[in-house]
């Protein structure tokens, strides 16, 4: 299926764009650095681009706008959350912002959090009792939860709680975040600890190749009681993730500059879902396929089904179909139990471009690890970037909670002058229509009364049967 939309995102003169963003219920929100846009679902746009600081105005910092911003949208709360680093001061600073409705051109709630040393590459999650954060930072707090429940409301002084990670896996050249994983649909069973979840590669960490799983636990009231522990090592498949001390490995056509792979960590963003009989957690990474810097990317479904405590991996895959590297992952599972993958693709004769693939019901109910929803484009590469390795960086998927199928995936293409980007949805298997209706008088006297019943299913039904009783 090709994409339903696929419209041209914002342009950044940056390397890399740190291009990301998010559906919401009528919206779609894209920041690259240093600005955001504001779309509606048709790709018109409503908003900027505006510069990404002025979500914080009248905060510490937030006269800086220094990059690495991030969006995600708040389900549960029917909020957004906009984040991005301010380093111009004497202190460095997390600037974040929570939108006050759920339309994100309207007013926005402003934090400033002082963190310990630059809060590099910043990855962000939302979670029942917080808003967490895992970020690269070589010794001191890498770890973070801030206090979603005072920042919903716009209240003051929300704490922060920090963590100097103990359990950091290594990688060939140092470069270290482990992310948050984010709480799509319904939240985790109460009290439930924050997840984080880390690739270890044997080549730089003694055992075997495994994901690492950890649990953050806060308590609001006394922070000091405050727990982060590294909880499992869930091994899985052999993989390879040592593309060399460099961060050129990606070809690309007509010239010898290679992009940079980041193999080193867990791609934006790692996602959870509790399903009530069981959870599940999918997320993705960049491989080296044959030791020729060939990449592809490594997938993996996690399940914990109660009572069971632990997590296991339920099915595995790396997604190589031929001679072209793919990387800049980013992995959904829908509420319909089907996985979207978005990606970068490029080689010696493929100009860096944007697919995504993906894994049907039918397929995801074997738990066979075969994505066999067929490789699609949204947009063929048009020329290799030169002068610079980085690209792309936080290429996004979401899942639209208007219907919790639709998937949405915005990334990099552009590669001269600006880098330009694309946000595009699509679907893996047809939405199966959703019942849901209101009605403006649900007491109607037995005689001539009036009832309006106005349709709120989704799934895009064509047909409609009414029954009354009595």
């Amino acid at each position: 299926k090709a994409p339903i939309v696929n419209f041209e995102g914002q342009t950044s003169p940056y390397f890399p764009p740190d291009c990301n963003g998010t559906a919401g219920p009528n919206h779609f929100m894209q920041t690259v650095n240093t600005t955001y846009a504001i779309y509606d679902k048709t790709g018109t746009k409503l908003a900027g681009p505006t510069n990404m600081n002025q979500l914080f105005n009248g905060v510490t910092g937030s006269n800086c706008n220094d990059g690495d911003p991030i969006i995600l949208y708040d389900e549960q709360a029917d909020r957004w959350v906009a984040t991005e680093f301010s380093l111009c001061g004497s202190n460095d600073l997390m600037l974040m912002a929570v939108s006050s409705t759920n339309d994100p051109t309207g007013t926005w709630y402003a934090y400033s959090f002082d963190v310990a040393g630059m809060p590099d590459y910043p990855k962000f999650s939302v979670w029942q009792d917080g808003y967490y954060m895992g970020d690269n930072n070589g010794s001191g707090n890498d770890i973070y939860v801030f206090e979603r429940s005072v920042m919903l409301t716009g209240g003051t002084s929300p704490k922060l709680v920090g963590f100097n990670n103990s359990w950091r896996p290594g990688s060939v050249d140092g470069f270290m975040c482990v992310p948050p994983v984010d709480n799509d649909g319904e939240f985790a069973p109460a009290g439930a600890p924050g997840l984080f979840i880390a690739m270890s590669d044997d080549a730089f960490n003694s055992g075997t190749d495994q994901l690492w799983i950890y649990e953050l636990d806060v308590d609001w009231t006394n922070t000091a009681l405050s727990t982060f522990n590294r909880v499992q090592q869930v091994d899985v498949a052999p993989f390879d993730s040592n593309f060399g001390n460099n961060w050129t490995n990606i070809k690309q056509p007509g010239t010898s500059q290679e992009l940079d792979a980041v193999p080193q960590v867990i791609m934006n963003v790692p996602q959870y879902r509790n399903f009530g009989a069981y959870q599940t957690i999918v997320c993705c990474h960049s491989v080296d396929v044959d030791g020729t810097d060939h990449s592809g990317v490594r997938w993996y479904e996690l399940r914990k089904t109660p009572p069971a405590t632990t997590w296991e991996v339920r099915q595995q895959g790396t997604f190589a179909p031929d001679i072209h590297s793919r990387w800049m992952g980013s992995i959904m599972l829908n509420a319909n139990n089907e996985i979207g993958l978005g990606y970068s693709i490029s080689s010696s004769t493929v100009y860096p471009g944007i697919r995504y693939c993906g894994q049907t019901a039918a397929e995801y109910s074997s738990a066979s690890g075969i994505l066999d929803f067929p490789e699609e484009i949204i947009q063929d590469g048009t020329g290799s970037q030169t002068g610079a390795e980085r690209w792309g960086d936080y290429a996004q998927l979401s899942v639209d909670p208007a219907d919790n199928a639709t998937f949405w995936f915005t990334t990099q293409y552009g590669t001269t002058g600006n880098r330009k980007t694309k946000i595009a949805s699509f679907q893996i298997g047809p939405l199966l229509p959703n019942a849901d209706f209101s009605a403006n008088n649900t007491l109607p006297c037995i005689d001539n009364t009036t009832v309006s019943f106005v349709s709120q299913a989704t799934g895009n039904p064509t047909v409609y049967e009414w029954e009354f009783s009595p």
